[in-house]
């Protein structure tokens, strides 16, 4: 009853909003048909840009920013080696479609898999090897949701790879199991794009910072 109580008000308080969400709704067939089309378009400075267009160039625009953050903590060791290849385990792959768009835009391969059992068979079915694996924390997997899923992969990889870099990218659950990552074989932690992106610059150069 308290819950319902609290929803009253929170949506009492939120006329307008409500409005404006009943307008979408009836027009969300037109919305749908533009965004299909891709004929929504963004005015930026003097130019016209479509969604996609805009998108693309803020992509760009990002992974040029990743690149030179990465060159300047390249360490030495890591020179001679290109990241061609990620393999990223996640079963909510949109959570990371902009950090996998980055990483392609700077000419690394993304496959992406949704569960430990998928990636593990993209690993054994991998005709090139992968120069890395992300892998998120807990997830979805066929017998449920498993907290430590990202632990459990790390552990079957060591068991016949003792060699492929595998970084964990979540949240604070993620965070509060760094111990255990290391333990289990893992080579890093981090709930940071940015981090995310120095953790790899230490794997290898990206392709297209490679000379």
């Amino acid at each position: 009853m308290k819950d319902a109580t609290e929803l009253i008000r929170a949506l009492t308080g939120l006329a307008w909003p409500v409005f404006a969400a009943w307008v979408v709704w009836k027009l969300l067939p037109e919305i749908r048909d533009i965004v299909k089309n891709r004929a929504f378009s963004l005015k930026v400075g003097n130019n016209e840009l479509t969604v996609q267009q805009f998108t693309d160039q803020v992509v760009e625009t990002t992974a040029e920013l990743q690149r030179q953050v990465t060159a300047q903590a390249e360490p030495a060791g890591s020179a001679q080696r290109v990241l061609r290849r990620i393999l990223w385990v996640d079963d909510a792959p949109s959570n990371n479609a902009y950090q996998a768009a980055q990483l392609q835009a700077m000419g690394v391969e993304v496959v992406q898999a949704e569960s430990t059992d998928e990636g593990l068979k993209a690993l054994r079915r991998a005709q090139r090897p992968f120069d890395a694996v992300i892998s998120d924390m807990g997830r979805a997997e066929a017998d449920g949701f498993n907290p430590d899923a990202g632990l459990a992969l790390i552990r079957k990889i060591r068991e016949t790879d003792a060699t492929t870099p595998v970084f964990v990218y979540g949240g604070s659950g993620a965070m509060a199991r760094r111990d255990r990552v290391a333990a289990a074989g893992g080579n890093g932690v981090t709930q940071s794009p940015t981090e995310l992106f120095a953790l790899l610059g230490e794997v290898g150069r990206f392709p297209r910072t490679a000379t």
